[in-house]
């Protein structure tokens, strides 16, 4: 380190130049991998295929995710549950292919909704306060954060050595297997 301030004037302004440029090209030091693996992805999608329920995404928020009626209408299938702090999380193929439709909601926080790719980069976000709020669009990094800590939650749930899909707290959940016959029908 010290031997960058003996050198010239000429030489540190062009250190300088170039450490900034990297800096400014490399992206913020959040966007390190994160997500689900093909792996997961594809045990996620086998679920929500074979035990997902049908939920229709209410219009506000079709309208701030700016969703085509082709990606979500009539219904989407969702898969959702509920983690350790009560907050729910759920996860829904676009009908069209060009994504997927994400949320997580809770009593203390309202709830979060993503639009994201194929890929699983997000594309929009938004956020509402309360339980049943105004839904604001969230600025790109403090929603690229949000996702992060969203995809995180499930590569965790779908780690290999961890079940797919927790049971639902309910009498099936007592007898240690979810009720088939009651599909979640809840709106996000």
């Amino acid at each position: 380190m010290l031997a960058i301030f003996r050198q010239p004037a000429r030489q540190r302004a062009a250190l300088a130049l170039l450490l900034s440029a990297w800096a400014l090209l490399s992206g913020p030091a959040y966007c390190v991998e994160h997500g689900l693996t093909p792996e997961q992805l594809g045990r996620l999608l086998k679920v929500v295929d074979q035990r997902g329920s049908r939920t229709t995404i209410p219009h506000a928020v079709a309208s701030v995710l700016q969703l085509q009626p082709s990606q979500h209408t009539p219904d989407i299938k969702q898969v959702a549950y509920v983690d350790e702090e009560g907050g729910r999380h759920g996860f829904a193929p676009l009908h069209d292919g060009s994504g997927f439709f994400m949320f997580r909601s809770g009593a203390s926080f309202g709830q979060i909704v993503y639009l994201v790719d194929p890929d699983l980069h997000l594309v929009r976000a938004a956020r509402s306060l309360l339980k049943n709020g105004p839904l604001l669009a969230l600025p790109d990094a403090e929603a690229r954060r949000e996702l992060d800590d969203e995809l995180r939650q499930w590569s965790k749930l779908l780690s290999p050595n961890g079940a797919v899909v927790r049971p639902k707290p309910g009498p099936a959940a007592d007898q240690g297997k979810p009720d088939q016959r009651k599909p979640d029908q809840s709106k996000p």
